[in-house]
């Protein structure tokens, strides 16, 4: 049996997801494809577009076999730990063989090399990233130049000397998906984990495309290159929103971007709830940001004591998450890590919360959204392979589950918890309002 596990938001499931796991299927000559995937809010700082559920069916749909959670104190935070909680998750289930994720490059060597430096740290390196920090760069920023100034100089493995300058390694660092790639090399290295990494090049529209490509002529649109990123997926939505149109035809024109399984979920979906943005929370937010301390909103993950007096210092300007975010972002702190730090403020995720997640080596139980019936087989060997608890129905994680391991699957059912009050108190939504208890995972 070949298991091979792929780390995702599917904020939503598009074409180049689909094309991910026809592709591993070949190349790995996989039997079964695992997902361990972001609940309600993703690593962007924001809520998913749509549930948890919905994109777990999404996924079975096309091609996965079983859908497991990355819990909410680890979907929600920096690529590094993110990173670091898929590979440990994936890991922990004890028949994953490889993992595999996309990146701009399809160069693996290389980010093998770059991902051992991160690791590693030498003092030069250090050094460089001390300097850059200290120019007021962000830390994204400085960390991608003081890879640049350490490997371009002498020491690049010679395979590299000729071929990579400052400026394509420049480039080569400040894709979104080489770095997040970066970090899950990292976090194999870091863990000594046996897991075998499979790279493949992300093909058709990139990561930040904001605009839909024209559809093509693909017999399969699982094996086509995307036409659509999520950006672009998630902006249309967006701009149906703002407009209050009807969004039949916009999701109609969405048909090509996605497989066509995937479109009718995201159709049934969207016909019974409208999508969740980050400013459907903002009432919630202005009402903490009022009443927190700053020690307090020192003390959230992500934040320090120098953001939470901008914070204080701006709460009077308060008028909606997104604005609140752009109010609070500098050249030294990116748009993102202030809309995860107000995720965080929201879902009560502390730097305490971290501290406690990684003494429990980050994923202390394995929590299934959702499974394939065909695959019945793989989830028999998992819970044969795993020495953690599997969660398949909610109510019994108590029984199974430590106090201290408890507390981290809370984080994960308050998150869902406060998704649904949130989407139920918009008048498009025509589905009961439901504790996270009360729901099912999702079988194919």
């Amino acid at each position: 049996m070949k298991v091979i596990g792929i780390i995702a938001e599917y904020n939503p499931f598009h074409n180049g997801h689909a094309y991910q796991i026809a592709r591993i299927r070949e190349k790995a000559s996989a039997d079964y494809v695992v997902v361990a995937m972001s609940g309600d809010f993703v690593q962007r700082g924001t809520p998913a577009i749509i549930d948890k559920y919905a994109r777990t069916k999404m996924a079975l749909s096309c091609g996965a076999d079983l859908v497991l959670e990355l819990p909410a104190l680890w979907a929600t935070s920096s690529a590094e730990s993110f990173a670091m909680a898929g590979v440990t998750l994936l890991e922990k289930i004890g028949c994953v063989d490889g993992i595999c994720f996309g990146a701009e490059t399809d160069n693996l060597p290389l980010l093998t090399q770059i991902a051992s430096l991160l690791a590693e740290e030498p003092q030069e390196y250090r050094d460089a990233l001390s300097s850059y920090l200290k120019a007021g760069a962000s830390f994204p920023a400085a960390r991608a130049k003081a890879v640049c100034d350490y490997l371009a100089g002498n020491h690049i493995s010679a395979k590299f000397a000729n071929e990579y300058t400052v400026q394509t390694l420049d480039a080569v660092m400040n894709e979104p998906n080489n770095i997040l790639a970066v970090e899950y090399l990292k976090a194999i290295r870091k863990r000594g984990s046996s897991l075998t990494p499979y790279l493949i090049k992300r093909e058709g529209a990139g990561y930040h495309e904001t605009m839909i490509q024209a559809a093509r002529d693909h017999k399969n649109t699982c094996y086509g290159a995307p036409t659509a990123s999520a950006t672009a997926i998630r902006n249309v939505l967006a701009e149906q929103h703002l407009a209050a149109n009807d969004h039949t035809l916009e999701l109609a024109n969405l048909a090509h971007t996605m497989p066509a399984s995937a479109h009718a979920v995201l159709t049934e979906y969207l016909s019974n709830a409208p999508a969740v943005w980050a400013d459907d929370f903002s009432s919630i937010l202005g009402y903490l940001l009022l009443i927190q301390e700053k020690e307090k909103l020192a003390s959230i993950a992500d934040c320090s004591e120098e953001i939470a007096n901008r914070f204080v210092k701006n709460r009077y300007q308060f008028s909606s998450f997104s604005k609140f975010c752009a109010i609070n972002k500098s050249r030294d702190v990116t748009y993102s890590r202030i809309s995860r730090i107000l995720l965080h403020l929201l879902l009560d995720i502390t730097d305490a919360d971290y501290q406690h997640g990684k003494k429990l080596d980050y994923v202390p139980y394995l929590r299934i959204l959702g499974f394939r019936r065909t695959s019945s087989a793989l989830l028999g060997t998992l819970k044969k392979s795993t020495a953690i608890p599997v969660i398949s129905k909610l109510a019994d994680a108590s029984a199974v589950l430590s106090n201290e391991a408890l507390s981290i699957l809370e984080k994960d059912i308050f998150a869902a918890d406060l998704y649904d009050q949130v989407l139920s108190q918009n008048p498009a939504k025509k589905t009961t309002p439901r504790s996270e208890y009360t729901r099912e995972i999702v079988l194919l």
